[in-house]
Parts: structure tokens; sequence; C-alpha cells
């Protein structure tokens, strides 16, 4: 930082989840959040925009690296676990880029993170981490509640914090009944959301205590203390807060209305605890990834879908800051969650990452930081706290690369249940990132995404009304219509499947309150009226869309009126009336319907871009400008907004502010030809540059290419934006040596393990030990055939090494072949001693080989490009021979190239390895350079 602003001596960056100003306001007005009160009249205050999907796992980790999720790598709420083949609960294992704690501890600084999401497990940063499962009680309270492996770094502090948690049945009824009063009058035998709150007061109650005591007792520089609490207070009673909705049970109502602002006071109390740890030079940053609807606007039903509570989310989150330098008692405007992590980057002085979707908030600093960029903090070497490459996987992929040993016959097949599971799992990771292009305005890298769910799962609607949202958006019509012409075949098929059951149903309680049914007759129903045809909201709304798209604007208008019907209250409908009518050129009906749009959501960023749009086609360029800039204001990742805010400023003649607002929208969305051809005249007339005008038209060129090419099929979806020199380095996984004991095993003890990738020259190996004298542990169930005529030496039971280990009593003194994605399932001690021979072949010939494998047996394989499943196998690879090194377990690496040119010096590695006592000679005599015929 070059500004004379004095970088902060400390920062602390506090998460609250959901917070809504919303309900702070006239909490703060009534006196009740005094400690947030004097916060934000000290500092600033603002929205803070979120992205789509906002589901929090992604959010938070955009907010820690400042990139959006098909970036930061984090797609959803659980991911493929690799080594049980089912699935758990998002890891930051999927991250693969620098958090903000990275980058500080690479320059120097000590970071606490607490149990941030997702957190686990805990990486090796300078300083403190406690996990996101640090504070979650498992047991009743009589039962052990040890601290799980990867929960707390470093380990000297797992007694101390395990001591400071809270069981939620320790809590004071006391405190409870702050939340619920009439607490007594709760028949908690049936009625069990009393255990629910105490669940919820209990997890940020530790998490309050760990983030104190850690902040009080150890060195730091920055801290991060993330809350889940005012999340799951509205998700669970939301919909009892004032005012009542009609709906609303009166006696629920009665009993839980002061929940949600409580859960907000109890926060307010804990902000003031935290903020006891610092003083006048500290940077403090409290954020919310969304808010929560609170009004009118809070849906009386969730979504029957993964992820369905979202639909109870508002788009703007919290921001408030202050500290040396801040501004004071002032507002915010335009700040987005990706601006969290470049805000603070160049607050202390560093530079901030041009890979980086968002900003440093410049406007919040009394003198804006003069701060530098580069190109990206992952590139830049040194110790950072991250967790090991090998430990850095993409889950999806990491799943793709265990089918293909499925596929090849290595690794048994799972249960039908964790399969189902899995594959379900995959296709909201993979929706999920769909989604998140698609909130960046790159349909296109959506598209060929929800083609495939839509394709694997054609009854989720919600794959083809997206698909068909991204055909509209890069203007292929034509190949929207068909899919929802199929999803409305579909409708009716569900309907007519499900009105007999709905009318047994109906007939059976007709006589009951749906609220009085048990939780399982209620989502019966709910979802028999779904498969009835009980939303025409829905696809009236999606037809009048696709008629619009297809120009018919009479037809349009019709279906989007029945759906106005039927849904009234909902802001995006009246935002796509008025875009009809802007298409009819009634730009005075248009108006209305954005205003319309704006009585029921006053920060309904979509409709003041309506009403900027009305603007301009009626020449009125300052009232576009003005809509523009609150569009903005409220969503500053939003490249439609500033191209519109740059084409009223042209018609208002202030073209220099175009130009710049021309270039954020470039900047937010690469594949935006109209915003490069508008520069280049810009360029052309209004600010002669001829070589930047002629630069913006090439790019106009370019961006048109991708979109069709990525159209056609012919470029991936995930291909720069823009030409970037070809990378052709690969990183090759690290080679560990590990000696083998002095003190030599009986060898009748040891078992002899040949691992390596399929088609690595695992079985060659294994004629090799056979023919030294080293028994094959096989059952010949595999049978030789062409593609290995010597046979392939396997034993069935290894490929269920995960779920049986009672086969390896019967492997001492001998070898067995073992993939190694299995090694790690291998008991330690238990009185098993190992040598592992690791076969190392180039990775071209190994994919060629298993893809000639794969066609001979007419199995698919991995669904995955040649080069990232090359990438994936040598990320797991590598994790294995960082599992061997680290338990000490001797391993020789023979390279399998060199093993068929050179078989003598391969097989005396081999004896040597093994203690000279194998036949060298017959060793090397069995490997037969013929079969070496897939050839890189």
């Amino acid at each position: 930082m070059t500004s004379k602003l004095k970088p902060p001596e400390k920062v602390l960056l506090i998460g609250w989840d959901a917070a809504d100003w919303k309900i702070i306001h006239p909490l703060m007005d009534a006196g009740k959040m005094p400690n947030l009160e004097k916060f934000v009249t000290s500092g600033v205050m603002g929205n803070l925009a979120t992205q789509y999907p906002d589901l929090s796992p992604m959010l938070w980790t955009s907010i820690a690296t400042g990139k959006r999720p098909f970036k930061h790598g984090v797609h959803g709420f659980t991911e493929p676990d690799p080594d049980t083949a089912g699935i758990r609960p998002i890891t930051n294992l999927s991250r693969k880029t620098k958090a903000l704690w990275n980058i500080l501890c690479q320059n120097g600084k000590k970071c606490n993170v607490i149990a941030w999401w997702p957190s686990h497990p805990v990486e090796p940063i300078n300083g403190v981490m406690v996990s996101n499962h640090y504070q979650r009680a498992f047991a009743p309270l009589d039962n052990p509640w040890p601290i799980r492996p990867g929960t707390v770094h470093p380990q000297r502090l797992v007694r101390n914090l395990a001591e400071l948690r809270v069981h939620p049945q320790e809590l004071d009824p006391g405190l409870v009944m702050n939340f619920v009063p009439r607490l007594a009058d709760i028949d908690q035998e049936k009625d069990h959301r009393i255990e629910g709150l105490a669940k919820i007061i209990a997890d940020t109650t530790t998490v309050c205590k760990a983030a104190t005591a850690v902040m009080h007792h150890e060195p730091w520089d920055f801290t991060a203390v993330y809350f889940d609490g005012i999340d799951h207070f509205c998700h669970g009673y939301m919909t009892y807060h004032p005012p009542r909705l009609e709906w609303v049970n009166e006696k629920d109502y009665e009993l839980f209305k002061l929940v949600v602002e409580s859960g907000y006071i109890y926060h307010d109390f804990m902000l003031g605890d935290l903020l006891k740890e610092t003083d006048d030079e500290t940077l403090v940053m409290l954020v919310s990834d969304h808010g929560f609807q609170s009004d009118h606007l809070r849906p009386r039903h969730v979504p029957m879908e993964p992820a369905g509570p979202a639909a109870q989310h508002r788009h703007y989150g919290i921001i408030a800051m202050k500290g040396p330098g801040v501004l004071q008692d002032e507002t915010v405007f335009g700040a987005s969650q990706l601006d969290v992590c470049p805000t603070i980057l160049a607050a202390v002085g560093l530079p901030v990452g041009q890979d980086m979707d968002g900003k440093p908030l410049v406007s919040a600093f009394q003198e804006p930081p003069d701060f530098k960029t580069i190109p990206g903090w992952d590139e830049v070497p040194g110790e950072d706290g991250s967790h090991p490459p090998d430990m850095q996987v993409d889950p999806i992929e990491a799943q793709e690369a265990i089918n293909q040993l499925v596929a090849l016959g290595y690794i048994e097949e799972p249960p039908e249940d964790r399969e189902k599971a899995v594959e379900n799992t995959v296709c909201e990771l993979q929706y999920n990132l769909a989604r998140s292009y698609m909130d960046a305005d790159r349909h296109t890298e959506a598209m060929s995404i929800l083609d495939a769910l839509l394709k694997k799962q054609p009854d989720e609607h919600r794959f083809g009304i997206q698909l068909i949202t991204c055909h509209e958006a890069v203007g292929s019509i034509r190949e929207a219509r068909p899919i929802l012409e199929e999803m409305f075949r579909r409708k009716d098929e569900r309907a007519a499947r499900s009105v007999e059951k709905l009318k047994a149903l109906n007939e059976k309680h007709k006589e009951t309150e749906i609220e009085d049914l048990s939780d399982e007759e209620r989502r019966e129903f709910r979802k028999l009226r779904a498969g009835a045809g009980y939303n025409p909201h829905a696809m009236e709304y999606l037809m009048g869309s696709l008629l619009f798209a297809e120009e018919n604007m009479e037809q349009a208008l019709e279906h989007l009126r029945r759906s106005e019907k039927a849904n009234p209250g909902n802001p995006g409908l009246h935002n796509k009336i008025g875009d009809v009518y802007m298409e009819m050129e009634r730009f005075e009906d248009a108006r209305k319907s954005f205003e319309n749009a704006l009585s029921l959501d006053p920060e309904n960023a979509n409709a003041y871009l309506g009403l900027c749009r009305s603007g301009l086609r009626r020449g009125m360029y300052k009232k576009a400008a003005h809509a523009a800039m609150e569009s903005v204001g409220l969503q500053y990742s939003n490249p439609r907004g500033h191209f519109l805010l740059g084409k009223a400023l042209v018609g208002l003649g202030r073209y220099e502010r175009a130009a710049e607002a021309m270039k954020v929208a470039i900047t937010q969305n690469p594949n935006f030809p109209e915003a490069c051809e508008k520069l280049a005249v810009i360029y052309d007339g209004r600010l002669p540059d001829p070589s930047e005008a002629e630069r913006y038209r090439k790019l106009a060129g370019l961006a048109r290419e991708r979109l069709e090419a990525v159209k056609l099929g012919t470029l991936s979806p995930d291909a720069e934006p823009q030409d970037a020199p070809e990378s052709v380095s690969e990183s090759a996984s690290p080679v560990y040596v590990t000696p083998v004991p002095e003190k030599p095993a009986d060898p009748a003890e040891i078992i002899t393990i040949v691992t390596g990738l399929p088609r690595s020259g695992t079985s060659m190996m294994m004629q090799m030990l056979e023919a030294g004298g080293i028994h094959a542990l096989t059952d010949g169930q595999r049978k030789a055939d062409e593609d290995n005529p010597r046979g392939y030496f396997e034993f069935d039971k290894a490929a269920k090494l995960r779920t049986d280990r009672s086969w390896l009593e019967e492997a001492k003194g001998k070898a067995v072949k073992i993939v190694a994605q299995l090694l790690n399932s291998l008991p330690r001690g238990g009185g098993f001693e190992y040598r592992v021979i690791f076969m190392e072949r180039d990775p071209d010939e190994v994919l060629l080989s298993q893809r000639t494998m794969l066609k001979r047996r007419e199995k698919t394989g991995a669904q995955l490009s040649d080069e990232k499943l090359k990438e994936v196998f040598a990320g797991q690879t590598g994790k294995v021979v960082r599992m061997l090194s680290s338990l000490a377990i001797p391993t020789l690496h023979i390279d399998y190239n060199k093993s068929v040119t050179a078989p003598e010096q391969a097989a005396q590695k081999v004896n040597a390895f093994l203690g000279e006592r194998l036949d060298e000679e017959a060793m090397a005599a069995s490997i037969s350079p013929a079969l070496y015929r897939n050839r890189a």
C-alpha cells in the first residue's frame, strides 16, 4: 500500500451466516443490539450482494478467496468420498486456490481461523485453525465426546479447546427461555423443536468461547471466525417471526415468535466479547453471505428439492467495517462478497490477485489505498499453510477416476445405495457449478453441464428450466422449444399418476388441516400436489418466457398474466412482464411493471435495470443512468448493469466514464461482444484512439467466435476466455526414498505389494516376482486375455480392501497386486510388515492402454478428458506416496519403460530391495519386450 494510510496492526473478520439489515435495523433502533450500533456508527455499513446458487459452503469460500465457485472448487454441501465409495460433508480438500489466511501466512502473518465453512480438515497454518466440525455434539451428554482427527491445529490445543465446548444438555434453562419464554408450555417428549434450538445455542456459544480464548491466549495478526447460528435460527423459526402471516399456526407463533430476534441479540452479545479482544488499531469486518426473507416474501413452502431451503434467502447480506483509516458513520454501495478478500489484502498492504473476481472497497477508506496487483497468489511460492497438493482433490474428478478403476475391474463396485448417493451428489455438484457459471453470465459454460444432467435425469425439471434459461441467454431459442415441450409431457404423465393418490389422501384427511398432519403426511401431500400440476405459476411463467424469446409477445404476455394470477407477489414475474412490454415498445407499461417489482422488493437490481432500459429507449438518459447506478450499487458483479450504465453515460456525453463502465462489464464477463463493440465505437469517435478501437473490435470478434464454438461443441466450456499460451509443463509426482530397516524382517512375515495405476506394468512385476521365487497371491478368477496374455496375477479380495482385510494374513510371505488408490486402506500395525513396489509408466501410455482395454470390454470408464484424468491420477498416486513415506513403509519405485529396455537392472534393484533372496536371471528373463504395445 503506497497511500498515507497506516496498515492495521490486526484484522478480525467475523461471519454471521444469513444476517440481514432488514431485521437488524429495527433491533438497533430499539437499543437491542448496542454493540453493533456502536460498531456501525464508528465505521461503514452496506449491503453485500450474494451469488447464485446461494449455498453457504460455496459462498463462504468465495468470501475467503475472492473467487467464484467455478474457480475455487467448492460446489455444494456434500461430496463423494473416494476412500469409502460413499459421500461425506463438504471439506476444504475441494478448494483449489489459496484462501486469505494462506496468503497472509505466506507473508509472515499469524492467523487464527475458527469454524469457517468448510475448514475441515484443518490446514497446517502459521497459527490456529479450528474446523467447522469442532462444535457439534454427536452424542448425549453422558457419552464420550472426543475431538475428532483433523479438527484442531496445532495438536497442543486439543485438550484446552475440548474443555471449552458447550453441550446442548448443559445449557441453563434460563438462557433458553430468553428465546422461548413459554418453555414450560411445550411438551418436549412430542415437540422436538426445543432440542433443535438448544443445539443452535450451544454450537454458537462454543464457537464464541473458542474464538475469544484463542484470540486472548495466542499471538495473532488475523482472525476469521464464522457463526452459522442466525441462519439456523431463521431456517427453523422465521415462520413464527412477527408479523404473523395468515397461514401460520397462532399457538406456534406465540411460542416461538421471539426466537429469531433473540438469536440476533445473542449474536450482538458475542460480538461485544470478540471486540474486547481488539483495539483501535484493529480492522474489524462483519459480513454475511446472504440475507433471509422476513416479511411478506417469506415462502409458505420450501421447494422439495436438494438445497430447497435456499428459497428462503434474500439476495443481500450485510457488511460493516471499522478500524484505522475507515470512514465513520457512512454507507458503502455496490459491495459483493467477492470483495472481502481483496479489501483486506489492500488494507494490509498486500497485492490483490488479478484472478480474483472481486475488487477492494476503496470507497470505505478516508484515503483510498493505492493497492498493487499481481497475476495471482497461487503461483507465488512459499510456505502458506495449505494442505499438500495431493490432498487437494476435485471430488467429482476423484470419483470419476474411481469409476475408471471399477470399470477396469481393479476396485469392487460400491453397494447400490452408496452408488446412488454418490450419483445424486455428483449431479448436485455439477448443477451448482452450472448455476455459478450462469451467475457470472457465462451461460455457454453452463449449457453443456445442464444438458448432460437433463439427459441423465430427465424428470428433474430444474435442470430443464436452467438449460432453457441458458438457451435464451445465448439466443439459441430453437433448441429450447423441444426441451420445454418434453417437460410438459413428463409433467402431464406425473400428474396422471399422482391425481388418484391425491384424491385418496384428500378423502382420508378431508376434515384435517394440513398443518395438523405428521411431517411425513405433509411431505406426501406436497409431493403429490407438485406431481398433479398444482404449480401453474412456474409452468405458465416458463411458457411465457419461451414465447418471449421466440418473439411472440402477445402470447407471451397472455401466459405471464396467467402466472401473475397464480402468484401476484413475485417480483421476477413483473420484471419479465416489463421485458415483454419493452419489446412491444410499450415503454410506459414497462416502467409500471418494473416499478411494481420494486414495490414488492425495493432492492431488486434487475428491476432497476429494467427502468434503465426503459429510460434509454425514451431518451431519458439521466433517469436511465440513475437506475443503472442503483442496480450496480446493489449488485456490483453485474456486467449487464455496467454495460447499460455505459450506454446511458454515452447519451449524457460522459464518454470517459462510459468507457470505464464498459471495461468493467468486459472484465466481469469476457464473453460480452456487445460491450467490446460499443467500446470500439467510443474509441473510433468520441475518445479517438485507433489502436484501442481496433483492439476491442478484435476482442468482440474473438468473443463471438468463442460463444459460437462452445455452442457447436468445438471448444471446451472450461477454456480460457482469451487466447493464452499453451501450457506444456507437467509437475511430476514426487518420489520419496524410503529405506529398508537395518534389521531385516522374516521373509515369511513380509507382504510384498505391487502397486501403481492400472496398466502401469503391475502384472509384469508380478511375473518377475513369481519367476524370482516369491509366490503370487492370486485366485486365477481373471483369465489371461489379449490385454494380458500372461495373466493378471490378481486376487479378487484385494479389490475389496476397503471393506474386507481378513485375507491379509494369507498374503504374508507372498506378493499381491493392489491398485494404488486402495493402499490407504491398509491396516497400520497389527503385526503386518509391508514392502511396496510402485510401478511408474508414462501417463499417456497408461491412459492409452486403459482406453484400449475398456474398448475391448465395451465399457465407458471415466467421463473426463485424458489430460484431466492424468491430473487426477497424479494427485491420487502422489497422496499415496506421501502416505507410504509418512508411515515409513519401505517403497521401491520402478520405471516400467526402463524395465522393458533394461530388465537386468530392474531385476537387480528389486532383488536388492527384497533382501538379496531372488533369482535375478529368471526375473529378467520373464520380461517380454513384445508385450510393450501401447507406446506414447
